[in-house]
């Protein structure tokens, strides 16, 4: 909270303060802590693991809010907690309808927590702390990192943390690098470039990368925003060198493919209703609307909604499917949707072939029985979860489509707006709008760490 202190004081403006105090009340809540609990054991099991990485996402937004109140910006509760949680889960939906009149350090705190939350906090903290370097730190880890399985790079889970982080930051500086000859100012660059790779869409602009009036600042972000949706473990290692690994990724091979065969049917769609009338039009805005959509980003760079019904329900199934897991992006992933296609696939085989032996395979690697159970459960409590939530939207007077593309955009940490919520998610109601908070934390947390701690048999050692 130094940092975006510092922003402000540059920027001559008046509510340094309030970052300092936020500062301070974490730092005393920490010290606090970590004197009383000095001569404890830093031994974490599963159990501990998983509460202590829900716990965290709840305390970092519960004292990240506290610029909002007592800032500039004089927000309630509700919706502070919810641009907190909004930023450190990378959703991008936002309470505020005036982004441009806010300060520079506001605007900047919310860029930050977004690039933090998009490797992960729990990721942060073990790359910095030694201490978690143990059994308990790998246990965090898995409760923390999405996908089907969790990869370590290094033999160290701090090692490992420490690689990702890395790869991370140098793929963020190169982006701030690739902007510069854009129309953005310095600010707007750094910005964007937090919120790019972290896909996580909040930006300084009221008309997000529309507002800055540069094709050739979407291009870059377009390009950014789908490595954003690439494992970064796999990033790493094809820095490395280890290009073969592109031969048997087939989850690569079918985010392409996807985006690619996405992008043709809206041209499509678009071609057909006489709106492709130029290179933007029918190729920059397509494209970076899909790059949107599927890495759960949330930008936006024209008005979608004038689409018609055919795009509008491939964002939603974008919004649904989301990109690699491993990646900063939300959603159920391509890796889950993959390998239950392969599931049923082989199943519908062997009512066909009894004595086949049905196996699917991701990355050319078998995926055991147990993993496929989960991915069905996580897919299953997904879609129950939507829709009770839609419901309870509805019941407070928003219409369906609106109730669901919010709550859609919300536990798929997506951040795009529609209808009710096209310019901000302040219209919904108090209640709501805490619902809507822990929907983000689900989804980013990927259901089963959140719900774990949610039955009795959790906590009975």
């Amino acid at each position: 909270m130094v940092l975006p202190a510092v922003v402000s004081l540059c920027y001559g403006e008046d509510d340094w303060w309030t970052f300092l105090l936020s500062g301070a009340a974490a730092a005393g809540a920490g010290g606090a802590s970590a004197y009383l609990f000095r001569k404890s054991p830093a031994r974490l099991n599963r159990q501990d693991a998983m509460l202590l990485t829900t716990l965290v996402w709840i305390l970092f937004s519960f004292f990240g809010m506290l610029p909002f109140i007592t800032g500039p910006l004089h927000a309630d509760a509700a919706s502070a907690f919810f641009e907190t949680m909004s930023g450190l889960t990378t959703t991008g939906a936002t309470v505020i309808t005036d982004v441009e009149a806010q300060t520079h350090g506001l605007l900047f705190w919310r860029a930050l927590i977004q690039w933090i939350g998009g490797l992960g906090i729990v990721l942060f903290i073990l790359a910095v702390l030694p201490a978690l370097n143990q059994d308990g730190g790998i246990s965090m880890f898995n409760a923390e990192m999405t996908g089907i399985s969790h990869d370590k790079l290094h033999p160290r889970i701090r090692q490992t943390a420490k690689s990702l982080w890395e790869i991370y930051t140098l793929l963020t500086l190169a982006l701030m690098l690739l902007l510069i000859p854009s129309s953005m100012n310095g600010f707007d660059i750094v910005c964007q470039s937090l919120t790019t790779l972290s896909t996580g869409g909040f930006s300084t602009s009221n008309s997000s990368i529309a507002g800055f009036h540069s094709p050739y600042a979407a291009s870059v972000i377009t390009v950014f925003m789908l490595l954003g949706g690439v494992n970064f473990s796999l990033l790493y290692c094809l820095i490395r060198g280890k290009w073969r690994l592109l031969r048997t990724n087939t989850v690569l091979k079918t985010y392409i493919g996807m985006v690619i065969s996405i992008y043709f049917l809206i041209l499509l769609s678009l071609i057909l209703q006489g709106k492709a009338t130029d290179a933007d039009s029918a190729l920059l805005q397509p494209f970076f609307l899909i790059a949107s959509a599927i890495t759960t980003t949330g930008f936006s760079y024209g008005d979608f909604s004038a689409w018609g019904a055919p795009t509008l329900t491939l964002v939603l199934l974008m919004m649904l499917t989301g990109a690699c897991a491993g990646s900063t992006t939300g959603a159920v992933k391509i890796d889950r949707l993959t390998a239950l296609f392969k599931h049923v696939r082989g199943q519908t085989m062997l009512s066909i072939y009894p004595h086949r032996i049905a196996r699917v395979n991701i990355n050319g690697k078998p995926l055991e029985e147990g993993r496929m159970s989960r991915i069905t459960a996580f897919i299953a409590i997904y879609i129950s979860l939507i829709a009770a939530a839609t419901l309870t939207v509805c019941f407070c007077g928003f219409s369906f489509t609106d109730s669901l593309f919010a709550v859609t955009s919300c536990i798929g940490n997506n951040g795009l707006g529609y209808g009710a919520t096209a310019g901000s998610f302040m219209p919904m109601p108090a209640g709501i709008k805490w619902m809507l908070s822990a929907l983000m934390l689900t989804g980013r947390l990927e259901i089963f760490t959140v719900a774990a701690i949610l039955i009795p048999a959790f906590w009975r050692r």
